[in-house]
């Protein structure tokens, strides 16, 4: 087995903004909300869908977690370590590790500007969907 199961039936939080990356998560089923803080406002970055992964970054650069991440109801999981993910990264060509920091950076970059200029997409959330109720119940999690 490459990684450890996790099933939510409501909102929880993965990984918050600045906490060390133990792992990587493969999105099996279910959303998870992507947010960066940006002064006092949370900035949804990424709605991570069935098969999308998250977590990623912070493996490819041992940095933290450059976002929170928090399911939106029914999410199933697929988790994989900071340590299977090395062993299986440094059996890769040095031309993909090269390939990968490059878009990560990029998307690092993207999703600074998004959180800055406190953008808000329908491509990821709509005003309806991201309600200034659900940011103060996120915020509230997040506080806990």
């Amino acid at each position: 087995m490459i990684g450890s199961d996790l099933l939510t039936l409501q909102k929880k939080i993965l990984f918050q903004e600045g906490d060390a990356a133990k792992e990587l998560l493969l999105i099996k089923s279910g959303n998870v909300l992507c947010l960066k803080m940006s002064k006092d406002r949370l900035i949804p970055i990424l709605m991570a869908r069935d098969e999308d992964i998250i977590g990623e970054s912070a493996m490819l650069e041992d940095k933290t977690y450059q976002y929170t991440a928090v399911t939106l109801g029914h999410v199933e999981t697929i988790s994989i370590s900071k340590s299977q993910f090395k062993d299986a990264f440094k059996k890769s060509p040095s031309w993909i590790k090269q390939l990968s920091e490059l878009m990560v950076q990029r998307l690092a970059s993207t999703s600074a500007l998004i959180a800055e200029n406190r953008v808000m997409s329908p491509l990821i959330l709509s005003d309806e969907e991201f309600t200034p109720e659900i940011e103060v119940e996120l915020k509230n999690m997040l506080n806990q």
